[in-house]
């Protein structure tokens, strides 16, 4: 029996959908066949109003063209694209494997071959920014791993030309927090190649460690690590790459993917020869130096990931270990819209999940799992701080209050103001409804996180709760907090929205008479 609104078993145009695998805000990916080639294709179907949407269409066709026609051998193929009968698709090769998130909670990843692939999706990212695309979601579950040691960078649904604005036409912010760079949430330095690369960095970080850059706490902890804090070290010889491939400058960072994966290939030797050097300076009864040996840069061939056995369509898969760690992502949508999120599938063991498909083919279109959800109020006072970015691109909402391109003047500001782009608001008591997606409580930094929560959360407002109403936490330790908030018609609505945001978002009604930290949902 299909769920509501499934297509599986139905035809479009050549293409029989033999049944769907994963769904997201930007449509749907199915198992489907070539009725033409005799071939079975990863389908991603967008939702059908986008056809109807002139500009959408036809950027969605010309990068389309675009990313179809990169030359690389890890950049996922697309067989074709285009329209039928109002709806727009991708046709994608389907890849016999594995994602790298699921590598690294297996934890069989060594150093080797996390260099190994880390080395290949340089390469596709290179071959992307010669042709003037900024992938912009690089990230381990956007890299596929065949079973020969293969790898595949995927998901260029969120791909930008050159020169081209970081939000969609609708206004959506795109990308995955984990792995978005500072310039990322408005620093003022533009997003381009160097994004990529320090997004490559953390997924090096993530695959010798096993643990997502800067936890999965909350959207706040995440950001302020983005935006204030370096990586801790991994311990390995790797740090130093790590660090330079994160720097928060992109200027400071390597200026190629190919030249971080060169000095990730090269840090063993590296260290090795440092030590040599250390051990030498303090012997007091060595009288010549001796220099390290000169070899060239080890080279890893394609390594060969352990597997059970391959998993025909529809049959059950092991189970592989699951972490607990909840998945982070960002609100998906596009800019240039290739539109291919989720639009290549891959074999994959995969669990038990009542809910889904029984299925051994993952997408990278599958729902990502929302933060985990916090204690209503911490030990130490502070509000419940909510946040996800999964759902700002499936907002109902249509805000009055999107950011202006410009700050207003500051007499028609009012009080705590934080001179952003967007005006602090003053929403009246009158029993109102609100989801609150941000709250920022370090002093010094409001204005910072502020303008990342806002550039999120596209159309969103920002308040200070203590010059707003009774039923908010006026303050935390004395020091005021700034929440970022959608407004909603009406009740419904305004749960509707924290629904589809989930994480850590809450509702609050703006009165003088609702108790504090009552969820209205």
């Amino acid at each position: 029996m299909t769920a509501p609104g499934d297509r599986s078993g139905t035809q479009l145009g050549p293409y029989r959908l033999v049944r769907r695998v994963g769904r997201g805000g930007m449509g749907e990916v199915y198992e489907a066949v070539d009725t033409r080639k005799d071939r079975t294709v990863a389908l991603k179907l967008l939702p059908e109003n986008l056809a109807h949407d002139d500009d959408f269409r036809t950027r969605f066709l010309n990068e389309s063209q675009t990313v179809a026609r990169l030359n690389d051998p890890h950049v996922i193929p697309i067989h074709d694209f285009g329209e039928i009968d109002g709806q727009l698709f991708l046709d994608m090769r389907i890849v016999d494997g594995q994602d790298l998130r699921s590598l690294i909670e297996q934890g069989t990843l060594t150093p080797e071959q996390a260099v190994d692939i880390v080395g290949q999706i340089a390469g596709a990212l290179d071959t992307a920014h010669q042709a003037g695309l900024t992938h912009r979601d690089v990230k381990p579950e956007n890299i596929l791993i065949d079973r020969k040691g293969f790898a595949y960078l995927v998901d260029f649904g969120l791909v930008q030309s050159a020169g081209q604005a970081g939000l969609t036409s609708t206004g959506l912010a795109i990308g995955s927090f984990n792995y978005m760079a500072p310039e990322r949430f408005g620093t003022g330095a533009p997003v381009g190649p160097a994004t990529d690369i320090y997004a490559l960095g953390c997924v090096l970080y993530e695959s010798l460690t096993g643990s997502r850059p800067f936890g999965t706490a909350s959207m706040e902890q995440i950001i302020a690590g983005q935006l204030h804090r370096a990586l801790p070290p991994t311990g390995t010889a790797y740090d130093g790459v790590i660090a330079r491939a994160t720097a928060k400058d992109p200027g400071q960072r390597f200026r190629t993917a190919g030249e971080l994966a060169a000095a990730a290939t090269a840090a063993p030797q590296d260290r090795a020869a440092t030590r040599v050097a250390a051990a030498g300076m303090y012997d007091p009864h060595q009288s010549t130096r001796y220099p390290p040996a000169q070899q060239p840069p080890a080279q890893y061939p394609p390594t060969q990931y352990a597997q059970s056995g391959p998993y025909p369509v529809g049959a059950g898969a092991p189970a592989p270990h699951k972490s607990n760690t909840p998945l982070i992502a960002a609100a998906a949508a596009v800019v240039v819209l290739l539109a291919v999120i989720g639009g290549v599938v891959f074999w994959q063991t995969s669990g038990d999940d009542a809910t889904a498909q029984q299925s051994a083919i993952t997408t990278v279109t599958q729902n990502p799992a929302p933060l985990s959800e916090a204690a209503q109020e911490r030990s130490s006072g502070t509000p419940p701080s909510r946040a996800d970015s999964s759902g700002a691109a499936e907002s109902p909402l249509t805000p009055s209050d999107r950011p202006a391109a410009s700050a207003p003047p500051a007499s028609t500001r009012g009080p705590g103001d934080l001179g952003l782009s967007t005006p602090i608001s003053a929403p009246p008591c009158d029993g109102r409804t609100v989801a609150f997606v941000y709250n920022a409580t370090t002093p010094g930094a409001y204005a910072q996180e502020v303008a990342a929560a806002l550039a999120a959360h596209p159309g969103s407002s920002y308040l200070r709760t203590d010059q707003s109403c009774q039923s908010l936490r006026q303050s935390l330790d004395g020091n005021p907090i700034y929440a970022v908030y959608y407004e909603g018609a009406d009740l419904a609505q305004t749960c509707a929205t924290r629904n589809r945001i989930g994480g850590e978002t809450y509702a609050r009604r703006l009165d003088d008479t609702t108790p504090v930290g009552v969820e209205i949902c």
